[in-house]
């Protein structure tokens, strides 16, 4: 039997995404969305190499989702994920990342991601 598709509610105070997730099915878009959102959250309280280790983890998992979404999208709409994916990863591989600059421009991937599902 498959599984019901999560339900996205936007946060009155943020106007972010909360999804419900099936913490039972660790592929699902959505467990990894979720999880995503938690690494995110700690960024500013890691060192240099943990803050390089989590945005690596992020960009792997982000990069693996636009790929699944690439034969739902038009070939200009895959370019921009693509694009927005290399944004990530050049900024995860500066000597010194940014979270301020990552965090956004991630969670900005994750909520477009979230419409092609």
């Amino acid at each position: 039997m498959p599984r019901p598709r999560a339900s996205i509610r936007m946060s009155v105070t943020t106007s972010a995404p909360r999804m419900l997730v099936d913490r039972g099915d660790r592929e699902s878009p959505w467990w990894q969305v979720s999880v995503i959102g938690d690494m995110l959250a700690t960024l500013d309280t890691l060192t240099t190499a943990g803050q390089h280790h989590v945005m690596g983890k992020v960009v792997a998992v982000v990069r693996d989702q636009v790929l699944r979404a690439g034969p739902l999208v038009s070939r200009p709409d895959r370019d921009l994920l693509a694009g927005l994916v290399e944004d990530l990863e050049h900024e995860s591989d500066r000597l010194s990342p940014d979270p301020s600059v990552f965090t956004p421009r991630a969670e900005r991937l994750i909520k477009l991601l979230a419409v092609v599902r």
